[in-house]
């Protein structure tokens, strides 16, 4: 602490800079090594389902001569021929496939020549003879003698075994492939919200060390200036002996201060002690919020004493006049759990709950934002609305961050209304539509689409993966969200959830 004391302020924001850089470039080099494996693992799937569907094609061909054999033996009728036929051209394209599909899998290689030298087999020593028995009307009765022995029968059994060794050998693989891309996506998924906390962590912390080394020395010696220029030498000089621009304003102010005690010397009989102390503000937001209830209970806790104080104490009025100061205080505990709520980290927990209730929340939560932004925000909350099952923090997270994206796109408006509108309503597909329409500058038509995908964003300072994250949170819940540009101007966000 010491050491960061005792940078410039330059080096000391530089170092806080570097540090936020720091996080965002490492998540964002994991998640993209991890958004490749995941379309390695994508691509490997798509090829192992075409070999399982290759597979299949050969098994059919194999049945398919099979089952032409077969019929002739019953009948000596040329036309189950064709069939045989068809299915060994059909076999064969099958297999020259699987093995250019295959050709990076010696294990595999080797069981498909073993299954081709099961089907030539089964050509060579069980099929044709019996087909050419079968073509002498003389010998036909010791084709089908031959068919009745079982042989036949065995070597398909072996046949079709080995394809059933194949297919389980590409179900592992697909098996793993699958377990590789969800992992991936699991790991960008946890490195994305792993890395907001930290740099939420490490933005605390660099605002603690930046207004404890910067922020704080300065108004501290602001307030000894004054107190100097007011004539109070008994202010110590606070930052005296730090080696930065704070140390150097703290020489300066000691030099200021030695000659006031010089002159006040001559004058001692007229000096006085003054001292100014100044009350620190609390967040705007909050005291905003809270300074209500408090004020109320305030004012209610004075009436009751009257009614109390009266002659005879009028208790039923006092009665009343408490009930309203527990409603108060409960008012104030409301406000003070939902923005605890909001921020403490919890294990996920799936409830049913009223979206309405929650838009309200959110609304109290950001209403300073939207007011200190100039924003109209108007709700049109459908009654009754059936409830949804989720977790409830993870959907206002949704809703948070779609209110602010909407704020901050009006801000850059530069004259005409700054509208938001909040409407909840029924969707015929058994969901609850939630619609949130602003006035700002509106959506590009040819990049709507891309809007949700990781990484895009139209923000300077924007990481893009905020409407990414909304999008995976809601159809995580069963739900779809999307975009639409509104006429003359402005944006139209829409999630639908299905109700529980």
């Amino acid at each position: 602490m010491a050491a960061f004391a005792n940078l410039s302020i330059s080096r000391k924001l530089m170092t806080a800079f570097a540090a936020v850089v720091a996080v965002i470039f490492v998540s964002s080099a994991i998640i993209y090594d991890r958004l490749r494996v995941t379309e390695w693992a994508k691509d490997w799937r798509i090829h192992t389902t075409d070999v399982l569907d290759t597979l299949q094609d050969t098994l059919d061909a194999m049945l398919d001569q099979e089952t032409g054999m077969r019929g002739y033996l019953v009948s000596p009728d040329e036309r189950f021929l064709e069939s045989y036929h068809s299915g060994g051209h059909a076999f064969t394209a099958a297999f020259r496939k699987l093995k250019e599909l295959t050709s990076d899998n010696p294990a595999q290689q080797s069981r498909l020549d073993e299954l081709n030298e099961l089907a030539k087999k089964w050509r060579s020593e069980i099929a044709e003879p019996r087909i050419a028995l079968m073509a002498n009307p003389e010998t036909r009765e010791d084709a089908r003698s031959l068919e009745q022995s079982g042989a036949g029968k065995a070597v398909m059994d072996l046949v079709r075994a080995k394809l059933g060794e194949v297919d389980r050998a590409e179900r592992d693989l697909l098996g793993k492939r699958s377990a590789v891309q969800e992992q991936a996506y699991t790991t960008a998924y946890t490195i994305t919200v792993a890395s907001g906390a930290i740099s939420l962590v490490i933005a605390l912390l660099m605002w603690v060390l930046l207004t404890r080394s910067i922020t704080l020395p300065v108004a501290r010696m602001t307030k000894a200036m004054e107190a100097l220029a007011k004539g109070d030498t008994n202010i110590e000089v606070p930052g005296a002996g730090r080696a930065d621009e704070i140390g150097s304003m703290a020489a300066a102010v000691q030099v200021f201060r030695d000659s006031i005690i010089e002159r006040q010397r001559a004058q001692a009989e007229l000096a006085r002690v003054n001292r100014v102390a100044t009350v620190g503000q609390l967040t705007a937001s909050i005291a905003h919020e809270i300074n209500q209830p408090i004020t109320a209970a305030a004012l209610n806790a004075d009436a009751a004493l009257n009614f109390l104080d009266a002659n005879p104490p009028n208790v039923e009025k006092a009665r009343q006049i408490l009930t309203q100061i527990a409603d108060d205080s409960r008012r104030a505990g409301t406000i003070v759990h939902r923005i605890r709520a909001m921020f403490k980290k919890t294990l996920p927990r799936k409830d049913r709950f009223d979206i309405n209730e929650a838009i309200l929340d959110v609304i109290a939560l950001t209403q300073s934002e939207v007011l200190r932004h100039g924003v109209s925000l108007r709700t049109q909350l459908a009654e009754e609305l059936p409830p949804i099952a989720g977790e409830r923090i993870q959907l206002q997270q949704v809703l948070m961050n779609l209110i602010l994206n909407a704020v901050e796109a009006m801000t850059a408006l530069d004259r005409g209304a700054r509208e938001l509108q909040i409407c909840t309503s029924t969707h015929p597909a058994g969901s609850v539509l939630v619609v949130i329409r602003d006035s700002g500058p509106g959506l590009d038509p040819t990049s709507v689409d891309r809007v949700f995908q990781p990484f895009y964003t139209t923000k300077s300072d924007g990481m893009g993966m905020g409407l990414a994250i909304c999008r995976s949170i809601v159809e995580a819940h069963g739900g779809r969200l999307w975009a639409t540009s509104n006429e003359p101007q402005g944006a139209t966000f829409q999630f639908a959830i299905p109700c529980s």
